[in-house]
């Protein structure tokens, strides 16, 4: 049986982790009501949750931010997409989740947060493209991509940019709650 300290950091854990899905949820609505970037391209957005599951991917272990980046998902298409939404959504983000951790973890003290970030936002559009290319049955989706990637380097640059500038401040305090 674990001891009462153990106890309270897995509370503690547990009640960041909601903090953290609540503010990716909160984020993504919100996100929702901004007219699309890229000149009304569709499936264009910015991509701000995706600051906390990147800050997520530095301080919880693995199977903590897997977690978040799934649930994340799972209630934001709950919300506001529906079953296609969510296709996309788990399409993308679970392959630019394990993408960003396999560089983080192989390249930790050769890549930024903006470059784990910039990644992630590219394999998460090669991603959401995948399942467009299953769902039509056609490759033809796979000519929307360049633009995709070339939108999603400027919306990962702005992701990680903000995940550098918070990260700081939210390790301090995950310290100073140690």
């Amino acid at each position: 049986m674990p001891s009462p300290a153990e106890r309270k950091i897995r509370t503690g854990e547990i009640a960041l982790l909601g903090v953290f899905l609540a503010y990716t949820l909160v984020i993504s609505m919100v996100e929702r009501m901004i007219p699309p970037v890229g000149a009304g391209i569709p499936g264009i957005r910015l991509g701000l949750a995706n600051v906390v599951v990147l800050l997520a991917l530095y301080l919880f272990p693995l199977p903590r931010a897997l977690l978040l980046t799934v649930l994340k998902c799972i209630l934001a298409a709950m919300l506001a997409g529906g079953p296609a939404a969510l296709l996309y959504s788990l399409g993308g983000s679970l392959l630019s989740f394990f993408v960003m951790t396999a560089l983080i973890r192989l390249l930790r003290d050769n890549i930024s947060p903006v470059g784990v970030s910039v990644a992630g936002a590219a394999f998460h559009n090669i991603g959401q493209i995948l399942v467009a290319c299953l769902l039509f049955r056609s490759l033809t989706v796979l000519l929307y991509l360049p633009v995709l990637l070339m939108i999603g380097i400027g919306t990962g640059t702005l992701t990680g940019v903000l995940a550098l500038r918070l990260r700081p401040f939210l390790a301090a305090y995950l310290e100073k709650r140690q």
